[in-house]
């Protein structure tokens, strides 16, 4: 399906970065994918400066191996679209990495990206038998097999992410622990938008004597 084509069938297309964003937050994936908001704050500059060798596109090629750097894939059928960090070819195999700067979490919201990756390159015709996530902070690969389960995981999020793009209203707010490490906490405020009822005390209403004091 050429562009035109899905512009005219209605299909929202979706980037592969939301699919990890909609792992971890409904609301984050609709303020940055919906609103336009993003805030920096010392994880994504570090993970900025982690990707700064990566984001430059090359390619080298070594005794069968072909690595190219910041290599744009798509879904026609799907509807996805992105950059791969790094992807390694052989013969008709294709093995994505993915750089991301924290450590490793086994069945995590980035294993969903790398397997967007994937699903792209087997539309395009290759063998994605793994990928693998690299830690900065670790400093080493992570293996992640590419299996039919995670593949039918990354249509499923594609499609959660389609409703919140089309979506009228912000989901509500998680409000627990993974808000204190995201940028957007001062964005979303995950202590008055997490759909429960909060008491805001009025301070322009009179108080008797002594209201105030401990």
């Amino acid at each position: 399906m050429t562009e035109d084509a899905r512009a005219d069938s209605g299909v929202q297309e979706v980037p592969l970065s939301a699919l990890e964003h909609v792992a971890y937050c409904k609301r984050q994936t609709a303020l940055i994918h919906v609103e336009g908001v993003w805030s920096e704050n010392a994880e994504t500059v570090r993970g900025d400066l982690s990707h700064t060798a990566v984001d430059l596109p090359g390619i080298q090629r070594r005794r069968g191996l072909t690595t190219i750097r910041s290599l744009p894939v798509w879904s026609e059928i799907h509807s996805l679209r992105g950059i791969c960090d790094v992807v390694e070819f052989e013969h008709h195999t294709a093995t994505p990495v993915e750089y991301k700067v924290g450590r490793y979490q086994p069945g995590g919201p980035a294993e969903l990206q790398l397997a967007g990756q994937a699903l792209c390159l087997i539309e395009a015709g290759f063998d994605v038998p793994t990928g693998y996530i690299y830690s900065v902070a670790e400093r080493r690969r992570h293996p992640v097999p590419i299996t039919a389960d995670l593949l039918d995981a990354v249509i499923n999020a594609t499609a959660a992410v389609r409703e919140l793009l089309a979506a009228a209203t912000l989901p509500a707010a998680r409000n627990d622990a993974r808000c204190r490490r995201c940028s957007l906490r001062d964005d979303c405020l995950p202590e008055l938008t997490d759909g429960r009822r909060h008491v805001v005390p009025d301070l322009l209403t009179p108080r008797p004597l002594g209201a105030w004091s401990d």
